[in-house]
């Protein structure tokens, strides 16, 4: 049911109704976490495209592919869009069974993430979520 609840507030977004003139909630940036460092960010998108592997399943920028969701499209399907409900996700894995695409997402990524890592992918997820933008809107911070 909350999955679609949010497709749809995401379909309504997206085809311009008056309910998206409406909506200003992603007009600003939600302030970020502490956690979410330049510094953490720079190493959680060296992870993210490098040992972790991340981008394979859900792409370069983050808009997913055939194997993962998307990351940046404002829509989060297993939980909040926190930096605390991100980096659940990262260290604990999406089953099979919940996933959307039938894959599971591996436990602290495709090469295991020590804490201090998956803290860093997780900053880097939370700042590439939270870029997103709903068409004809600018992205926070530009």
């Amino acid at each position: 049911m909350r999955t679609h609840a949010a497709a749809l507030v995401a379909g309504l977004l997206l085809s311009g109704s008056p309910v998206a003139a409406q909506d200003s909630t992603r007009s600003k940036a939600p302030p970020r976490p502490p956690e979410v460092t330049d510094s953490a960010i720079a190493r959680g998108h060296e992870l993210y495209h490098g040992t972790a592997n991340c981008a394979a399943c859900h792409g370069v920028a983050g808009v997913g592919t055939d194997s993962g969701p998307p990351l940046a499209q404002g829509v989060w399907m297993h939980g909040p869009d926190t930096y605390e409900g991100i980096l659940e996700r990262v260290t604990h894995g999406i089953p099979e069974a919940w996933s959307t695409r039938g894959v599971a997402m591996p436990i602290r990524g495709w090469q295991t993430l020590d804490d201090a890592a998956a803290r860093d992918v997780a900053a880097y997820v939370w700042l590439i979520s939270h870029a997103w933008k709903p068409p004809g809107k600018k992205a926070p911070g530009s």
